[in-house]
């Protein structure tokens, strides 16, 4: 992965991606966040999803699975709008409705473009999505919302029955671990008030993008 660097800092237009795991509240914040930021709000899940599965079939073929991820994650997301300058289809599209949203596109020229909710996403996936939406001269911040183990058990054990309860904690452990390193990723507390957490993420990513 390329480092980080001024260039990064430079690029007028960027993408949020708001991640978490289950019962962090990603899509009441988003609701409030997109509208904030002025900017469309896409759920990546389905995106993440495809580039999970495609990149460790191809990774197993000794294709590199960071720029196979980043290339599938990409691809799906413009089926929905993200970066699509109208040629990407997947068949269900309109052809006037795609013109327009490249004229809107073209004349965005600095802000947010998009703010797209995750599941919670590990390192390598934030690295393959960086590194592709670098090449496109967009820039990322990530946006995790962060939970303790305590609470997240305890609101998991409440919803699921036991088996199933231990079963989602133990693979969603590794997802609790604050990242390192990464000037771009902000991790925010979930459980503050909806609106002063909305407040709060804006303020950041602000101080973010006005970073030269």
């Amino acid at each position: 992965m390329p480092e980080q660097s001024t260039h990064e800092d430079s690029l007028s237009l960027y993408v949020v991606i708001l991640s978490g795991t289950h019962v962090t509240g990603k899509e009441t914040i988003a609701v409030s966040l997109s509208k904030s930021l002025n900017c469309p709000w896409l759920k990546g899940e389905f995106a993440a999803n495809s580039a999970n599965v495609i990149s460790r079939s191809q990774a197993k073929r000794g294709y590199d699975l960071t720029a196979v991820y980043g290339r599938t994650w990409i691809k799906k997301m413009q089926r929905i709008g993200l970066m699509s300058d109208g040629s990407e289809s997947d068949g269900s599209g309109d052809s006037d409705n795609e013109d327009q949203n490249k004229k809107k596109l073209l004349k965005k020229k600095t802000g947010c473009l998009a703010l797209v909710t995750h599941f919670a996403l590990r390192k390598p996936a934030r690295d393959a999505i960086r590194d592709v939406m670098l090449e496109k001269e967009v820039r990322v911040i990530f946006v995790i919302l962060q939970i303790t183990k305590d609470t997240l058990s305890g609101r998991t054990l409440g919803a699921e029955n036991p088996e199933l309860a231990e079963k989602i904690m133990e693979e969603k452990r590794e997802d609790l671990r604050e990242p390192e390193e990464e000037t771009d990723v902000l991790v925010m507390d979930s459980m503050q008030d909806v609106d002063a957490l909305t407040l709060n993420i804006e303020e950041m990513i602000r101080r973010q993008v006005s970073v030269t």
